[in-house]
């Protein structure tokens, strides 16, 4: 897919799975929020699970987090979860320097495997297995990794959604009503 067209892609996404929703701008935004928060967290292939009560539990909308889930997806855990786990460690750990010989450790042969078959192996069971037990050994590192970024990204993402929606509908609402009011003389 080239950059253009995914970038099309994007702004549809956007504009029409977020600002066409008919909900209020808060619960659009609030969506988004837990959205976010949601992706980064270590559970890929259950975030939408995970996403759509915490939504209707926290009163957001059911739809507007969907799109922002797909941050993370099996051409980007890798280097979301790296970096989610090297915030994680940092904030849990800042005495402890990381070196790239510890994170060669904990990859194992999880790491190897994508490194030796590249993408081919996000297919093989074996390479999920291995992932899994590198999620299990690093959990705390990486959930608290996950909070810190997912506030990173969803605090502004609230804001920027709800001005987005806001200014959106009052674009619409411009066009709707008349530039000014009518001229007398042409009133009939």
């Amino acid at each position: 897919m080239k950059a253009k067209e995914l970038w099309r892609r994007l702004q549809q996404i956007v504009f029409h799975n977020i600002l066409h929703l008919d909900d209020t701008p808060h619960r659009i935004a609030w969506g988004v929020f837990i959205g976010a928060m949601i992706a980064f967290t270590p559970t890929l292939g259950l975030q939408i699970i995970i996403y759509l009560p915490v939504a209707a539990l926290l009163r957001a909308n059911k739809i507007s987090g969907i799109p922002i889930l797909f941050i993370s997806n099996p051409f980007t855990a890798v280097p979301l979860y790296y970096t989610t786990w090297s915030v994680g460690s940092a904030v849990l750990h800042p005495e402890k320097e990381v070196t790239r010989a510890t994170i060669k450790t904990w990859l194992g042969n999880t790491g190897r495997a994508l490194k030796d078959n590249g993408v081919q192996s996000l297919l093989e069971s074996e390479f999920w297995a291995g992932a899994g037990r590198l999620l299990a050994s690093t959990g705390g590192e990486l959930w608290m990794g996950a909070f810190v970024c997912g506030l990173i990204v969803a605090l502004p993402s609230y804001f920027i959604t709800r001005w987005a929606i806001n200014a959106f509908r009052h674009l619409r609402e411009a066009r709707q009503l008349p530039h000014g009011p009518m001229d007398p003389k042409k009133r009939t």
